[in-house]
Order: structure tokens, then sequence, then C-alpha cells
């Protein structure tokens, strides 16, 4: 039996530091969105791909309803 959609709040954070390679630095930046999937690991796999935020060694942050959330495949 599959889950019932709903919607998710997302919010993914770029930590601030440098690109590791080129030494170019990246400020801290947030975006935010909405995602309809059947659980919050759904959910934070949808958020991996319509995420604009530019990552290049950068601490990656998930968060799905206000709690940080991990890839459940790790």
């Amino acid at each position: 039996m599959n889950a019932v959609p709903q919607i998710y709040a997302v919010r993914v954070v770029r930590e601030a530091a440098p690109d590791p390679i080129t030494g170019k630095f990246y400020e801290y930046a947030e975006q935010t969105f909405d995602v309809e999937a059947d659980s919050p690991q759904g959910a934070y796999k949808v958020a991996n791909w319509v995420c604009t935020l530019h990552f290049s060694g950068q601490l990656r942050r998930t968060f799905i309803n206000g709690a940080e959330h991990f890839d459940e495949r790790y």
C-alpha cells in the first residue's frame, strides 16, 4: 500500500565555507520551498533535485517540516 502524498516544507542550507579546490568563498545561503511527496525521505530526494544553490564542498543541511533530515539510505 502506498502512502498518501502530502506537502512538506523544505529548507536547504549552504553553510559558509571556501571551495576546497579554487578557494572561492561561498557565503551562507538558504532556499525554502514546498514539496509534494509520500514521506520525508521522498521530500529529501526531491529537494536534492529542485534546490538551485551551488555547492562545492560546503556543508549542506536539509530541514523538512522544521527538523533536520538525513538521507535514510546511509
